[in-house]
């Protein structure tokens, strides 16, 4: 939404978007990988959903860096200004 309009929201939007990243990330590795006897199924089921979403995170970010690298605004389709 605020992608045209950078500032101190879009500052703070991409920053919160990074640490949700990361720490999705950072947790659902620290589960899957737990050999303790913490992790229950239910917790490693959604620590698996956690990863994916991590991870198709950091995909559109790097789809949306190439499509803007190859000369395309993605955020044009938006319609704002």
């Amino acid at each position: 939404m605020w992608a045209h309009h950078w500032g101190a929201q879009t500052d703070t939007l991409v920053v919160a978007w990074a640490i949700a990243t990361i720490g999705a990330l950072a947790l659902s590795i620290q589960v899957l990988w737990s050999y303790q006897l913490w992790p229950t199924i239910t917790a490693k089921r959604l620590a698996k959903i956690e990863l994916a979403g991590g991870i198709i995170s950091i995909l559109a970010l790097v789809l949306a860096g190439g499509v803007y690298a190859a000369g395309i605004n993605p955020t044009g389709a938006c319609g704002g200004g």
